[in-house]
């Protein structure tokens, strides 16, 4: 079975050469140039990456997609983790489609991977979840734009509101999975917008707080931070999670870059996109 996109025409081009026509003026955005700023210090274990319209969030999403350049070899498979916007599906939600598809071809469900993660009855194959949800499907065309003609095998985890402890469960589970040496090779990509309806201010100090918490890597200071206070980061959920499966290992969080909507078109009121790299150190 394919999944087939969602929001094509919508987020970003319906037209193939529009859409890499559009990639390739978010990499030379007027964000600042990418090539003097990021340096690997150590094996990029995931990332956080915004999953908004691509005239938005690309400029910012493409920092991401530079730091992971920089991996010799590129790692070849990918767990992307992200929030749940519709109410459709189970909770934790592994794609149970064969490939998804793109304007710029089909990406392989990786299933050596999948399996392992359903093996710890923690997740659900439910492709209902999928179907409606943009945040995963959008980081596709950047990731398969970078790999070109390179091997790239993804398991879309799409995950729903959830408590602190479901969370941490949810977490370690994952990072059990991932300590094991045949899954070495996988990157983790976390799909999350930042502030939504604030001001720029706004949105600079609530997301530069949020982003202070999250280089800590404390998942549970994170969660309490957003819940508490009802900020609106969409995806707190899989944050939160991929900071629990962080847990015992010696990663380090940086943040690469943040922008909001307001800084490329002029509104009042908009919302704050984030990159941030976890590297092993």
């Amino acid at each position: 079975m394919i999944r087939e996109p969602f929001v094509e025409g919508k987020f970003y081009p319906g037209v193939k050469d529009e859409l890499v026509t559009l990639i390739k003026n978010c990499e030379g955005s007027f964000l600042e140039k990418k090539s003097n700023k990021i340096l690997a210090n150590g094996k990029l274990v995931g990332f956080i990456s915004p999953h908004a319209g691509f005239i938005y969030s690309g400029p910012v999403a493409t920092w991401g997609m530079a730091r992971l350049s920089l991996e010799k070899p590129l790692p070849s498979k990918f767990l992307l983790l992200g929030p749940k916007h519709t109410r459709f599906g189970a909770a934790a939600a592994l794609s149970g489609a064969d490939s998804w598809k793109t304007l710029l071809g089909n990406v392989s469900v990786e299933r050596e991977l999948r399996e392992a993660l359903l093996s710890t009855d923690l997740f659900e194959l439910d492709d209902e979840a999928h179907a409606y949800e943009h945040s995963l499907e959008v980081q596709l065309p950047f990731l398969q734009h970078l790999y070109d003609s390179c091997p790239l095998a993804v398991v879309p985890l799409a995950l729903q509101y959830a408590s602190f402890e479901t969370c941490s469960a949810w977490g370690k589970a994952i990072g059990r999975v991932l300590s094991e040496k045949r899954f070495s090779d996988v990157c983790v990509l976390v799909s999350s917008d930042f502030s939504h309806d604030c001001s720029r201010s706004e949105a600079y100090k609530l997301d530069g707080e949020a982003m202070d918490v999250i280089e800590k890597l404390n998942g549970e200071a994170f969660y309490k931070l957003v819940v508490s206070e009802e900020r609106s980061i969409c995806g707190v959920i899989p944050i939160t999670v991929f900071l629990e499966s962080l847990k015992g290992k010696r990663v380090k969080g940086t943040r690469l870059t943040y922008s909001t909507s307001m800084d490329v078109v002029s509104h009042s009121r908009g919302v704050g996109y984030a990159s941030i790299m976890f590297e092993e150190v």
